[in-house]
């Protein structure tokens, strides 16, 4: 069948990419040499490519239920971000900080990103793709910033409100499928997929993601520590 060919084609690719990329991230500094960095970047990006070609040609039930649960799930992490950065931010408005400081300002500071250090979901039919998923994924944190959602607000200042995931689904580029047509995918998904280089394949993949909040202040050691002592026994 042509399709049978075009996957050993695309395979045998993907593996002559994929080496070349081993090749580079094993010479010791390679990430702090931007030619050796621009390289392995534009080799990413390259893989990115034919993964998701190879994807288009694979998709199995077994991705589709993955798929959805990986939208779903970033979906919620996105709204738990968004709900915990609100109501640390009422919280600290509440207490009236700029009332009792000399603070230039009070920041408040979320952030949603890959864990790079997390493991990798593994599937039966891994040989079929041929790709080294666990070293790529060291390769794409080398590389990219791996921030997927933030958001900073000051105090006493109007809250900024996510407006990203409205109900419309961000099905682009690559995300562009068929099999997705009744799938409201969430903007995380998209930005991994589309604006980093995280094939479909290695999106499928990640398990492990964080959320971190900040408080951050124009002001003397001891005001923050003071700051940070009252947040902490909320």
């Amino acid at each position: 069948m042509n399709d049978d060919l075009k996957w050993v084609e695309l395979k045998a690719t993907l593996r002559f990419v994929e080496e070349k990329i081993l090749r580079i991230t094993e010479i010791n500094g390679w990430m702090s040499t931007k030619e050796l960095y621009e390289q392995v970047k534009d080799l990413l990006n390259d893989r990115h490519y034919i993964l998701n070609k190879m994807f288009r040609l694979h998709i199995t039930e077994q991705e589709m239920e993955r798929f959805r649960e990986v939208n779903s799930h970033l979906l919620e992490l996105t709204n738990e971000l968004f709900k915990e950065h609100l109501k640390m931010l009422e919280f600290l408005n509440g207490n009236h900080f700029d009332e009792v400081t000399t603070v230039s300002y009070i920041k408040l500071e979320s952030l949603m990103d890959v864990d790079e250090g997390g493991l990798l979901f593994l599937f039966d039919d891994d040989e079929d793709y041929g790709s080294n998923f666990s070293k790529m994924a060291d390769a794409i944190a080398w590389t990219e910033d791996l921030e997927i959602h933030s958001c900073t607000n000051y105090l006493g200042k109007e809250p900024l409100i996510h407006r990203l995931d409205d109900g419309t689904t961000w099905a682009e580029g690559c995300l562009d499928l068929p099999q997705f047509k009744d799938i409201v995918v969430c903007y995380a998904v998209h930005d991994l997929c589309t604006h980093k280089n995280y094939s479909l394949p290695d999106l499928l993949r990640l398990q492990s993601y964080t959320i971190r909040h900040s408080i951050d202040t124009k002001q003397t050691y001891t005001a923050w520590h003071n700051l940070s002592s009252m947040v902490k026994q909320q």
